[in-house]
């Protein structure tokens, strides 16, 4: 149930007789203008006291609950939920809620109950977001090419670039900013692939989830996307050991490839997975140490073995191709250890540890291998204290992101032997991109201020951060060409030498902001500002977020919503790190064999005077509750501007420049329970969402700063019609239309919970390049391919047996009907069919003890 209003701090006299408790709870929340959040179950046959005099609206929140085995936690501004007091003081302290009724505007929370019953593969949030309706992948994200792979895809809010997503970590900031887009996997020297996300987070050991797309409160900062912020387990007061194993293999799935990729995929090229046996470990500790302190520890691995074919020699000294199985893995380790100081203190200690190693092969190199490598570590400690007249936190911490590449030798040679074949071997030993990141960050939030008729609910906070970026490679390297003569002589060519060496770019991080809600009667109006400045580019930002909020007919249930925001972003270090990288080259011999003077190639990258890229937000939604049901429908305009672009060449340098730009437009309808409905002994929830979206951009979100940006009033050919380019259907992170339905039902007297989830993606026209146009223009050329409509079942049934209540068994199936449809279109200049299909049927099996 809830209890809603506006915020009053103010005494106020109650005159509220005894009753029963959440009665009593929703004559509090109108008297006192509270959001009182409960679920009906919590509160069923408690009484509450009689409540007669004059006291703050806290204080008779407390003399309520007195008693009752009940307490409760602020929630945002005039916000408080109830929790369940379970054994001691601590958990009495409102660390862990029961459910929230209500997200703000703009939010949706995936709750641990949610995480746990939503059918997945790998429990990634990029996974776990994906159905978001503001929320696109890139097409072929489910394919079945790389289903072997544990890699984390990119994801893209409202036609935004997907590396400029704030990802948190219990208010920390995890988001990898050195060089996001770098996605090649192969064996080159100074390639290293990367991803967004530092932390590779298994989302089975996560509390919650909150996802803002919209309405972004002015607490964060350096994303123009989204916010993804997961939330840590604190502890229950209670002792708890759970613990589990999930596998799957291609032979419990279901796969299918285009004519033109199934040799690669067939070999386990980089990028491929055909055959593969997954293993998930994961253990979550909730440990209490007295009655004040305890930790929740939690941790997972999961692990991916992976069939590639590889280049081996026989005794001749001829090329002998042959199989071996190459691991992809992830381990985390997340920790919170916390301490409750006092009634009205909370502090936490939070360790984090994410490392992600792939090894791959390739039947191109003879015994040769190498590790692509992406891991996260940190710590991090808080503070927690309510005042009179407010609370303040206090937040300090370290992470570290890196990536590297790690192969078995620092020499990579192209070998010609007299009348052989060429074959490569060898490698370019380690390389690693790496960035630290030091944060002070805190936080006051005031009780609610009467001002003549408005009420004022302000907060206001400050952070710092120091950031040291870096690549350095290990030990030198060498490239380079061995023709091989009859008589075993040898001449080398082309051969290049690469430095070990560092190269380091710094610096500092400050923001303020402040915030304040302001109340009168049914409208309330967020108003806030945040200002950035960053020494990296020397840039000042000053970002307004607003919305006003109309409680339509003053009962909470039907209110509407609209704002202007802007949203700066982030740099991406790479820019400064490129030219520097390159100083560490020489060219020892030129294509002839001859040495060369003076190796040294000169390489320019100009981006001084840079700004940072920004989204300005106009936004309008209408939120409905009736009938134990809510309904939202939104509608979001996004302008993109001063987006990052790369033009030049090799021999000319290369310049970044602010001329990439977007526009969209999306509308999207969110319907589900507030109340589980109840069929005989069972309990079900659901939740329906459907979204629209249409972009135009000048750039492609794929390749993202690296890729120069068209000219507004550049012309292409498309389908023999000549068109703007920015005109062109987006081909990357773009669906039209999309459409999820989750129904979870629960039958606790058997221990039977069934989870289903319907997702539908609309028809799309693909954009193929074909080409160059006729004489004069020489206009580049594009063709449309249709990809069709389809929809799949993801279906995942959990059962603890009655007479075993500790034990859990899980069978998951992922595309039920095993559809498989083109998600990419083929170029049709090509003789084979290069389309990427949706992988099919998918078994998990998964088996759980809990103490």
């Amino acid at each position: 149930m809830l209890a809603q209003a506006q915020t009053h701090a103010t005494p106020i006299a109650f005159d509220i007789p005894s009753q029963a408790l959440g009665a009593a709870l929703l004559a509090l929340g109108q008297q006192a203008n509270l959001e009182i959040s409960f679920v009906p179950a919590t509160v069923a046959g408690k009484t509450a006291p009689a409540l007669h005099g004059t006291l703050s609206p806290l204080g008779a929140l407390d003399q309520l609950l007195r008693g009752s085995g009940l307490a409760f936690k602020g929630d945002g501004p005039g916000r408080y939920i109830i929790y369940v007091d379970k054994t001691n003081q601590f958990s009495a302290a409102r660390l862990d809620p029961v459910k929230v009724y209500g997200e703000q505007v703009g939010e949706r929370v995936f709750t641990k109950e949610e995480i746990a019953n939503t059918p997945t593969s790998n429990r990634d949030l990029s996974s776990l977001v994906a159905t978001h309706p503001a929320v696109r992948t890139n097409p072929g994200a489910n394919s079945s090419q790389n289903r072997g792979s544990l890699n984390v895809e990119d994801i893209s809010f409202h036609g935004s670039s997907p590396y400029q997503n704030l990802f948190q970590i219990d208010g920390m900031d995890a988001t990898n900013r050195i060089d996001p887009a770098s996605k090649n996997l192969n064996l080159q020297v100074g390639n290293i692939p990367s991803n967004p996300q530092s932390y590779f987070v298994d989302t089975s050991l996560l509390e919650e989830v909150r996802v803002h797309d919209s309405f972004v409160p002015v607490e964060y900062g350096r994303f123009t996307g989204g916010v993804v912020d997961a939330k840590l387990r604190r502890f229950s007061g209670e002792n708890h050991l759970n613990l589990d194993y999930r596998w799957n293999t291609s032979k419990m799935t279901q796969q299918k490839v285009g004519d033109g990729e199934e040799n690669s995929w067939a070999q386990g090229k980089p990028g491929y997975s055909p055959e593969w046996k997954k293993r998930f470990y994961s253990a979550v500790g909730d440990f209490a140490f007295n009655e004040k302190t305890g930790a929740v520890i939690a941790m997972s691995r999961r692990e991916s073995d992976i069939t590639r074919w590889n280049m081996g020699v026989d005794e001749k000294g001829l090329a002998a191709p042959g199989q071996s199985t190459y691991r992809d893995s992830i381990d985390n380790f997340l920790g919170k250890f916390s301490v409750r100081a006092s009634a009205d203190t909370v502090a936490d200690l939070t360790l984090k540890y994410s490392d992600r190693s792939e090894t791959l092969a390739s039947d191109l190199f003879r015994n040769t291998r190498w590790d692509n490598n992406h891991a996260a570590r940190g710590i991090s400690a808080n503070i927690d204290h309510l005042f009179q007249g407010g609370r303040f936190s206090l937040q300090a911490g370290w992470d570290r992101s890196l990536s590297n590449r790690e192969s078995n030798g620092d020499e990579l040679v192209s070998f010609k032997p007299f009348n052989l074949p060429l074959y490569t071997a060898g490698g370019f030993g380690k390389e690693q991109k790496q960035q630290d990141t030091y944060t002070l960050k805190g936080r006051i939030d005031l009780e609610p201020l009467r001002t003549g008729v408005f009420t004022h609910i302000p907060y206001a906070g400050a952070e710092l951060q120091q950031v040291n970026a870096g690549f350095e490679r290990f030990q030198e390297s060498y490239s380079y060409r061995r023709n091989i003569n009859r008589d075993g002589s040898y001449q080398d060519v082309s051969k290049v030498r690469y430095l070990p060496g560092t190269v380091d770019v710094n610096y500092n991080m400050m923001s303020v902001y402040l915030s304040d809600r302001i109340e009168w009667e049914r409208l309330a109006l967020d108003a806030g500002v945040r200002y950035d400045r960053e020494t990296f580019l020397g840039n000042n930002n000053v970002s307004p977020r607003t919305r006003l909020d109309w409680d339509m007919f003053g009962s909470g249930d039907t209110l509407l919503s609209a704002g202007w925001s802007r949203y700066y972003g982030s740099q991406v270090l790479e820019t400064a790190l490129e030219a520097e990288i390159s100083r560490l080259r020489r060219q020892v011999l030129d294509a002839k064999g001859k040495p060369v003077a003076n190796g040294g190639k000169e390489y320019f990258v100009e981006y001084k005077g840079l700004r940072m890229p920004y989204d300005d937000e106009w936004a309008v939604s209408l939120r409905q509750r009736a009938a134990g049901m809510e309904g939202v429908v939104s509608y979001v305009h996004r302008n993109g501007r001063d987006q990052w672009a790369k033009t030049g060449t090799d021999q000319s340098g290369y310049q970044y420049t602010n001329e990439g730009l977007s526009t969209t437009d999306g509308v999207s309808l969110t319907l589900r329970t507030l109340e589980p409905w109840r069929l005989g002994q069972t309990r079900w929830n659901a939740q329906a969402s459907w979204s629209w979206q249409k972009r135009k951009t000048n750039k492609d979100l794929v390749e993202g700063y690296t890729s120069d940006a068209r000219d507004p009033g550049d012309f292409v050919l498309y389908n023999g019609s000549q068109i703007r380019a920015i005109d062109l259907p987006p081909n990357s992170f773009h669906q039209p239309q999309t459409a999820s339905f989750s129904l979870i039902g629960a039958w606790p007297q058997t221990g039977l919970t069934w989870s289903n989830m319907l997702n539908w993606r609309s028809k799309r026209d693909a954009v193929i390049y074909v080409g160059v146009g006729p004489k004069p223009y020489y206009l580049d050329r594009y063709q449309s391919g249709q990809v069709p409509a389809y929809w799949t079942w993801d279906t995942k049934l959990l059962w603890q047996p009655t007479f075993a209540r500790n034990l859990e068994f899980t069978v998951e199936v992922l595309n039920v009907l095993n559809r498989m449809p083109a998600v990419t279109a083929s170029n049709p200049n090509l003789k084979t069919n290069r389309s990427t299909y949706q992988s099919g049927r998918e078994l998990w099996l998964q088996v759980g003890y809990r103490f």
